[in-house]
Order: structure tokens, then sequence, then C-alpha cells
């Protein structure tokens, strides 16, 4: 929402500036919208970069997570086992299938590609690759808990 308000604030300033009526026929209320609109500029950047920070914070330690796990089993990682998928889901192998549900919908919610797609292209790499993970545990758990 504040993303947006900061847009919004942007198209409104330039709007003012560019427009021939003016509340002060000299250039100095120009000059003071000129730097409250560089002001959101700046302010959406820093808000850009924070997420971008937040995320690939995340994707760190999820995958620093991750490769201490596959270390700890042994043999390579091979293909996707069932305890594995318990683990990627962040879930119990006592859960119903509507705790497992959710729980992937939450995982998916913060890696997906789709809400990635404004970072950089090692983000979204590693998103696809975790959203890849993710589909596969969900489908070998769905399928363990109806069969």
């Amino acid at each position: 929402m504040t993303k947006l308000l900061n847009y919004i604030w942007i198209i409104l300033l330039a709007i003012y500036i560019i427009s021939p009526i003016d509340a002060n026929p000299m250039f100095i209320d120009d000059l003071i919208a000129a730097g409250a609109m560089f002001y959101f500029l700046y302010k959406n950047t820093k808000l850009k970069q924070q997420q971008q920070k937040q995320y690939s914070d995340y994707y760190r330690k999820s995958n620093t997570g991750r490769q201490s796990k596959q270390d700890s089993t042994a043999g390579p990682q091979g293909p996707l086992t069932l305890d594995r998928a318990y683990r990627v889901l962040g879930i119990n192998r006592d859960s119903t299938l509507d705790e497992i549900n959710r729980a992937y919908k939450e995982k998916m919610t913060k890696t997906h590609p789709d809400k990635v797609s404004h970072l950089s292209e090692e983000l979204q790499e590693k998103a696809k690759e975790l959203t890849l993970e993710l589909n596969a545990a969900y489908d070998l758990v769905k399928r363990y808990k109806k069969g």
C-alpha cells in the first residue's frame, strides 16, 4: 500500500510541475514540488532495496538450511524421499491434508517466481528451484496420504 501511495504522489507532483496552472506564478512552488517528487522516488527505491534484501536473506537461509539437512543424510541427494518431502514442507508425518495444503500454500506465497519477478536473476532462479521442489514434495506427500 505504501508503494502505491508513493506512486500516486509522484504522478500528482509530476502533473503539478508540468501543468501551466500554478499556485505561485514564480517557479519556487515548482522547485518545492520537484523536491517532494524526488523524495518519494528515493523513498520508493529504498523500499524496493529493502524488499530485495529480505527476499535474498530468506533464500539464503532456506538454501543453507536445506544444504545442512542434505549433508546430514547419507549418500547423494537422489530422488525425493518422503522424509525429505515432509521437511521441505515443514510439516509432521501425522499432519492432516488441510495442514499439508496450508503449509504448501504458505511456502508457495513466499517462493513463487511471480512474486520475485522484480528481483535479480539469481533470486528468480532460486525461486524456481524452490517452487519445483515444493511441488514435488507436495505431490509426494499428497499421494502418500491419499493412497
